[in-house]
C-alpha cells in the first residue's frame, strides 16, 4: 500500500545554474518477499548515484 509522496528539486547554486539533484519521498507500507534483495537495497542503496544520500532508503517499523 503506497500513500502520499513528494518530489523536490535541490539546486546546487555553487556548481552552476542548472546543477542539482531530485529527490522523492514516499510513505506507505512495504511487504518484503525477498529478504536478501531487501537487505542489499537497504544497506547499499539503489541505483548508481549515492551522493547526497541519493539512492539510499530510510525504512521504519510500523
Amino acid at each position: 500500500m503506497l500513500g502520499g509522496g513528494s518530489y523536490a528539486w535541490h539546486s546546487l547554486d555553487s556548481k552552476g545554474r542548472k546543477a542539482g539533484f531530485s529527490s522523492i519521498d514516499f510513505t506507505g507500507q512495504l511487504q518484503i518477499t525477498d529478504v536478501e534483495k531487501f537487505e542489499q537495497a537497504l544497506f547499499h542503496g539503489i541505483g548508481r548515484s549515492k551522493a547526497f544520500g541519493c539512492g539510499l532508503l530510510m525504512i521504519r517499523r510500523v
